[in-house]
């Protein structure tokens, strides 16, 4: 009976190798929700490949070839997260509705972009992983920037803001607010609040 067992577990192992192959997309998802949740248990140093292994029911064989490293993998998460966040902010930004309606609702906007997994971990994950830090800061954070500030510079040449302003000192302060809110706050709920009254209040000052 032992016998059977174990070679129905190796059968099932190697049936779950053979169909799973690199960039098979349903796989990634599985590996991405799971490492999303060791995160979110035990922060970015507190797990290890061996744990992914056990919580994918996968070998690390497997894991090494279909997502490399843990770096690797968290590079991935990391892009993927951010990259989703900018497309949906620049298709807000620029849809057509009026300028102020845009800045009054954007806000909301830039708080959709931040759940409990970005608010505890981005922050860990760019600390402990350097390169990771160095993508996100000079690929996808500066997209997102050069972006706010062609969104400022439009409401400075409609006159919806006020005239001493600059497009990118505007961008600046923006970048600050939510850099500090993100590494004081201690969780989602306490971060959006204190980011809806900011950034209500910042963009209330700027609008003419």
């Amino acid at each position: 009976m032992y016998f059977c067992k174990v070679n129905q577990k190796y059968i099932n192992g190697l049936l779950n190798v053979f169909f799973m192959k690199v960039g098979d997309k349903h796989i990634e998802e599985i590996v991405f929700e799971k490492t999303k949740d060791l995160l979110l248990k035990y922060g970015v140093k507190g797990w290890n490949m061996n744990d992914l292994s056990e919580a994918c029911s996968m070998s690390k064989r497997t894991l090494y070839k279909i997502i490399g490293t843990k770096e690797d993998l968290l590079s991935e998460i990391s892009k993927k997260g951010i990259s989703a966040n900018n497309a949906r902010i620049e298709k807000y930004l620029e849809s057509k509705q009026p300028f102020q309606t845009l800045l009054n609702n954007l806000s909301q906007h830039i708080l959709e972009g931040f759940d409990d997994f970005a608010l505890i971990h981005i922050s860990a994950i760019r600390v402990e992983y350097p390169r990771i830090r160095e993508m996100i800061d000079n690929i996808y954070i500066k997209n997102l920037r050069e972006l706010s500030v062609s969104f400022f510079e439009k409401g400075i040449n409609e006159g919806d803001i006020v005239d001493y302003a600059e497009a990118t000192v505007i961008e600046k302060t923006l970048h600050a607010l939510i850099e500090y809110h993100t590494l004081n706050c201690n969780n989602r709920i306490e971060f959006k609040k204190d980011m809806d009254e900011v950034l209500t209040l910042f963009f209330k000052g700027i609008m003419k």
